[in-house]
């Protein structure tokens, strides 16, 4: 009896759940895990706090409400939790979360949110303490991506944009695109799609980012044997799903025309199609809005998705001081740092290929790159992109602010604050249905960089710029996936070879530009890549070797740690089954590609090549007796083959990257002049 009295009056000090770190309720009883006081008593000796099912199971049995409700949220979720920590975030950048270990062993994240919370992180003994230490600004969801309360959250942030921000008005006011699809007007909704061409004046228009799939209509609506057709127009209902839930979207914020590639490109038409690419960057970049169809890549897909059920939505664990407090799964967010790091947050198990494939495809980077505006369809939620902010329906995005924390890798940018080498770097890595599209599919960007920064047409050369020509010195990241893909394009060029790439960033070493000579298809536009022919001349330091691959380089390793001869040291072996000898040493070669696979580019086990220097890298260690450092400097190098004498000519094979020291590569250089095919 003594103690139901005890657990009736209410304690004169606040005291907080050891558990679930809300504010205990005044008739549970205390336990040894309790903090008192104020929360932040709970990290006085870890950045974490951690807690176990048999915790929370026990503190939910002594009368802690909001530990009860955490265990009707995680059976809601289908989370079996053996144990969680708390991750509040107090000092580091990102919001605070909850990270639960499953039986299985796998992570899942959670996050406690409420609409009314601080978007400022929270402070350890800060004057006035926080409902919670792991409390996060957050919405909840509505039922479907297509639910009026979404398409009312796209209108306010269209609208918003529209009138603030300055950096996001047209590039050209007065462009409009060779044909629109006009779909009627906001208040007498057309269920006809109307082909219009050659406006004589400007009009507001949208256009349709997405992934073909077999049902995206391949015939213009000037087709004359198109089904359905009727004067210069189609019934929408003849319209894949997808796109009839991007006209209905528009239909409802206002915007009267759309472009969309399919439809408004002759696509059988050779000419029509190289005009209408040519002008990719003025339309998307001039587009009022670009509409991204970003979670679909099959047949038979909405542009909406419900996610209603309930391990998806939210549940409410406690109402303090009239707001609502609810825990979520957190929602994967993409970033532009690429498809490796493709949202951010801690330990993701979304798969991005699932969550939003469309923007992992060559030519959707074009298309986000110069839209000024974006309105996303995720799985999840809206995510708006734009020049100025970028913001999501949870209000995830609130809490991390990417921008204003200076993370310019991980948000939208004006293709012309890009460099050459980022733009390769994000690119590079997406696939194309089709191969040669590599270049084309870069065109409007390469175009936007002209006038960005100022540079001639004639000095765009294959998907590099001769006034970024370090950009020359790429190279794989990753294992070469076969032989070249492209032999239309020059060797020199990035866009020659599939896979990851990055480009040397140091500054280059004896390294002299002499002069460049492209040629492309006659009338063709050269940013969509049409090339007849290319070359590069240059000058630098140069030493001829023998490159290896495949058991004859298997064996020759075996060979030389067998002798140990120390007159041919084994500098760098890593594993590759690529290796060049060169300056008595024996070094791995990354190659661009399969060079021992018949076919274009092969280059057989034994033969000649030469290594051409293009950088340094320095390094130092600290001897642990003496404490004095040393500091050693290596060579980069080029390694090339010469494909013809008389003229001589050479073309790029790989690199080799930190293994010869550099004294030891100049000692035994020339200086040549080369011509790169």
């Amino acid at each position: 009896m003594l103690d139901f009295i005890k657990s009736m009056v209410r304690k004169d000090k606040r005291q907080w759940c050891g558990v679930c770190l809300f504010e205990l309720n005044p008739t549970a009883k205390s336990l040894p895990s309790d903090v008192g006081e104020r929360w932040e008593y709970a990290f006085a000796e870890s950045d974490d706090r951690e807690f176990s099912l048999t915790d929370l199971v026990h503190s939910s049995q002594r009368g802690c409400n909001q530990c009860t409700a955490f265990i009707r949220a995680f059976k809601t979720f289908g989370i079996e939790c053996k144990e969680a920590t708390w991750n509040p975030n107090v000092n580091s950048p990102g919001s605070p979360f909850l990270e639960i270990t499953t039986a299985d062993g796998t992570k899942q994240n959670l996050e406690l949110c409420c609409s009314e919370a601080s978007l400022d992180k929270p402070v350890l003994f800060a004057a006035e303490t926080s409902v919670h230490a792991a409390l996060c600004r957050g919405y909840k969801l509505s039922r479907s991506t297509g639910d009026d309360k979404s398409i009312t959250q796209a209108v306010d942030w269209l609208s918003k944009c529209r009138a603030s921000h300055g950096e996001c008005q047209a590039y050209d006011a007065a462009f409009v695109p060779t044909r629109l699809l006009y779909l009627g007007t906001k208040q007498a909704e057309s269920q006809f799609l109307e082909l219009v061409e050659n406006l004589d004046h400007a009009v507001p228009y949208a256009a349709l980012s997405h992934r073909w799939t077999q049902e995206t209509p391949t015939k213009s609506l000037l087709t004359n044997n198109l089904p359905d057709r009727k004067q210069n127009g189609m019934p929408m209902a003849s319209l894949p799903e997808m796109m009839q839930d991007a006209v209905s979207v528009l239909q409802r914020l206002g915007i009267e025309y759309v472009w969309i590639d399919c439809l408004c490109i002759v696509q059988d038409d050779k000419d029509d199609w190289k005009k209408e690419a040519s002008l990719m960057a003025s339309i998307y970049k001039n587009a009022d809005l670009t509409i991204a169809a970003s979670w679909c890549d099959r047949v038979g897909q909405r542009l909406f998705r419900d996610h209603s059920a309930s391990h998806e939505s939210a549940v409410d664990v406690a109402e303090i001081n009239g707001q609502s407090i609810f825990i979520r799964r957190r929602k994967p967010h993409f970033s532009w740092m690429g498809n490796e790091s493709f949202w951010f947050g801690h330990a993701m198990t979304d798969d991005p290929d699932v969550e939003w494939p469309t923007l992992t495809r060559g030519w959707v980077y074009q298309e986000q790159l110069l839209s000024r505006r974006m309105l996303h369809f995720t799985r999840n939620e809206l995510v708006w992109e734009c020049l100025e902010t970028t913001q999501c329906e949870c209000g995830w995005l609130d809490n991390n602010n990417v921008r204003r924390q200076g993370e310019t890798g991980s948000y939208k940018r004006a293709a012309g604050d890009k460099t050459w080498a980022e733009v390769i770097k994000e690119y590079a890595k997406r696939p194309l249905t089709v191969p040669m599209d590599r270049l084309p599919a870069l065109g409007g960007i390469a175009k936007t960089i002209a006038v960005a920064k100022g540079y001639d047409t004639e000095e765009y050369l294959c998907g590099l710029w001769e006034k970024e020509l370090e950009g020359i010195f790429w190279y794989l990241t990753e294992p070469p996936r076969g032989p070249r893909s492209n032999p239309q394009i020059p060797a020199w060029s990035w866009a020659s070879v599939d896979g990851d790439k990055d480009c040397w960033q140091a500054s280059l070493e004896g390294i002299e530009f002499l002069g460049s000579d492209v040629k492309y298809a006659a009338g063709s536009d050269p940013f969509l890549g049409d090339v007849v022919s290319g070359t590069l001349t240059l000058a630098g330091h140069v030493v001829p070797g023998i490159m290896h691959h495949g058991q004859d380089w298997t064996k020759a390793l075996e060979a030389m740690r067998d002798t140990a001869d120390a007159s041919h040291p084994l500098t760098c072996e890593r594993g590759t089954e690529y290796g060049v000898q060169i300056c008595g040493q024996f070094v791995a070669l990354t190659p661009d590609y399969r060079v021992d696979l018949p076919g274009i580019g092969f280059a057989s086990s034994g033969s000649q090549v030469f290594c051409l220097l293009f950088g340094r890298t320095t390094s130092g260690e600290m001897d642990p007796d003496s404490g004095e450092g040393t500091e050693t400097v290596r060579a980069n190098l080029l390694v090339l083959r010469r494909t013809s004498e008389d003229p001589p000519r050479y073309e790029r094979i790989g690199v080799n990257e930190c293994c010869i020291e550099l004294d030891t590569f100049l000692s035994q250089s020339e200086r040549y002049q080369l011509t790169l095919v």
